[in-house]
């Protein structure tokens, strides 16, 4: 393992549950009610409990939250430190990053750049979102007149960006409901097999994810109507879900890891990130990942594990036939093993933490080496992270 390069030591996260805005009439969620910093406290305290850090080794707590206003306002990431029951003192900072989708992921790159400068010290990052207390586009969004008025296409609704999608690759509604069945039925599967346990710490007395349809079929799906236009393929059926939770990891260097013989779940080998016209957003993986992958001195064939965020399941799809177009081929074997966010829901600002974390899981329990996390980004941008497992083992015989 190359000591300069920064590690993830440690991940968790809460169960991922079924959010419900007042404004839908609606049964509330099973987290609806929880304070976000009440889902983030029990993962830093559990992270501190799991690998015996002293707390006064961690410098600074990095938090995603997108739309920081009502509950998840006044830098989430210091809120955290005063809270009575969280075992971090008050000497420790915290930041709060907003990337859309990418929030928590861009927040493990930002400790990952940290990590270079102040080796000796441990970052925890948190992702969270609240989507029951804080709709999908805050209370009071307002744009600078020019910027509404530069482009209209800019301010499609993502269900609308993934109809774009449709269009321009010939995606068809049977590819996009089947994609989205293997999601579920992948993350039962990973359910049953006890893939999450190990992740998940329970929050008011929930411990398992419930947005999973073990029984989903594609004929089922095949039944809902497009949700985003007349006659569009895009449904709630091959979406991802509307989500509450939150995630975190123990982010510091590898010198410090092994002088404080901490076990080391992944090594971070490179980050990539792109912008693109937002009305086809959902390609932002592809140029990402191609950056994150030439600075790792790797190929896509070099990938054992990739997990590639469901926003919509033509999303996906697009990128997979864009890549292709590029020559690059991408073995749908190694994609999203224990199910996506169609399944598991997409709590925006946790979903990139809880990418990397779970990618990290995977490598792990396979005996896997490299590990590619991958999402796009509402306003049309794209991030990726390249990961290696230091304990792969090298191949099975």
């Amino acid at each position: 393992m190359n000591d300069t390069k920064a590690v993830i030591v440690d991940y968790v996260r809460t169960p991922f549950t079924k959010a419900a805005p007042p404004s839908w009439g609606k049964a509330p969620g099973k987290l609806a009610a929880v304070n976000p910093v009440d889902m983030q406290v029990p993962l830093i305290n559990a992270l501190l409990e799991r690998t015996g850090i002293d707390p006064k080794h961690v410098r600074k707590v990095l938090t995603g939250c997108v739309h920081q206003e009502g509950s998840q306002g006044a830098n989430i990431a210091r809120m955290n430190m005063l809270h009575g029951k969280c075992n971090l003192p008050h000497s420790v900072t915290g930041t709060t990053l907003d990337m859309f989708c990418a929030s928590s992921m861009e927040a493990i790159t930002f400790a990952d750049a940290l990590s270079a400068r102040n080796p000796e010290d441990v970052y925890i990052v948190t992702g969270v979102q609240s989507m029951s207390q804080v709709e999908m586009g805050g209370f009071n969004p307002m744009f600078s007149e020019d910027v509404l008025n530069s482009n209209p296409a800019n301010f499609l609704s993502m269900g609308n960006t993934a109809e774009n999608l449709v269009d321009i690759y010939d995606i068809t509604r049977e590819e996009q409901d089947a994609f989205a069945v293997s999601s579920h039925k992948k993350m039962a599967e990973a359910q049953g097999r006890g893939h999450f346990d190990s992740e998940i710490v329970p929050v008011n007395g929930i411990s398992q994810d419930d947005g999973v349809r073990a029984d989903s079929t594609v004929e089922g799906a095949g039944r809902l109507k497009g949700a985003f236009k007349n006659g569009g393929s895009i449904t709630a059926a091959n979406s991802s879900q509307v989500t509450d939770g939150a995630s975190a990891v123990m982010v510091t260097s590898g010198a410090f890891a092994k002088e404080n013989n901490l076990p080391v779940k992944a090594v971070i080998l490179s980050t990539g990130e792109t912008g693109l016209a937002p009305m086809v957003m959902g390609l932002g993986p592809v140029e990402a990942s191609n950056e994150a992958l030439r600075k790792a001195n790797l190929t896509m064939d070099d990938i054992d594990a990739i997990e590639v965020n469901e926003a919509f399941a033509a999303q996906v799809l697009a990128c997979v036939k864009e890549w292709d177009k590029q020559g690059v081929r991408i073995d749908m074997d190694k994609v999203n093993v224990d199910g996506g966010a169609i399944a598991i829901g997409h709590p925006f600002g946790a979903t990139g933490a809880r990418m990397i974390g779970h990618l990290s899981e995977t490598l792990n329990r396979e005996n896997k080496r490299y590990g590619l996390a991958t999402l796009c980004i509402g306003g049309g941008q794209g991030k990726a992270v390249v990961i290696e497992n230091p304990n792969y083992r090298g191949p099975s015989l």
